[in-house]
């Protein structure tokens, strides 16, 4: 009996001192925002979802390749699509008529972004309906560890991002002007 004790004892200091990697897959490549800005036009609000890489790799956001440690927004619009309606890579980051960011972040690993990826690039169009904050609220849903329940009117998105804890203004969306892609186009 205390042989197989000992042997017990032998096999559990043995795995308690040999060091266990964490996969790159649990590691954090990108951090995942939602936000919500006024047009100071309209006053209505619009619901996007902005995407940091946190690697010095090149990662995949939807359609659109992320350079290392860029920045990219994804939304969905109707009217304010140059090119029709639709989703949109780096459109927020022209659309200077827009105001009072209200952003939640989360970081995602290699699986949640994969998840959010297939989100984004399975959607493409606008409706009164399916609009921004379906958008949104879909991409968010699929990789943050905190849901955004969808309401259809944008508005209501404030009130929740607010409500997980969300920032104001947490970053410059016009800090730097960049190329704008429509999702087909990609």
């Amino acid at each position: 009996m205390k042989r197989i004790i000992a042997l017990l004892l032998s096999v559990i200091m043995i795995f308690s001192v040999v060091p266990f990697s964490v996969s790159a897959a649990d590691e954090n490549v990108a951090r995942m925002w939602i936000c919500a800005e006024t047009n100071d036009i309209t006053g209505i609000r619009h619901i996007f979802l902005y995407f940091e890489n946190l690697t010095d790799e090149t990662i995949r956001v939807g359609r659109y390749d992320l350079a290392a440690y860029d920045e990219v927004s994804v939304g969905c619009v109707g009217t304010e699509g140059p090119r029709g309606g639709g989703v949109y890579y780096n459109l927020e980051t022209v659309l200077d008529h827009y105001s009072n960011q209200l952003a939640l972040s989360t970081e995602l690993d290699e699986g949640e972004l994969e998840d959010v990826t297939d989100a984004i690039k399975n959607y493409n169009r606008w409706d009164p309906i399916f609009n921004c904050y379906y958008f949104a609220a879909k991409g968010w849903n699929a990789g943050a560890d905190k849901s955004v329940p969808f309401l259809i009117f944008p508005g209501f998105a404030s009130i929740f991002i607010k409500m997980k804890g969300g920032k104001s203004a947490p970053f410059d969306i016009f800090a730097e002007e960049k190329p704008v892609y429509k999702q087909n186009e990609l």
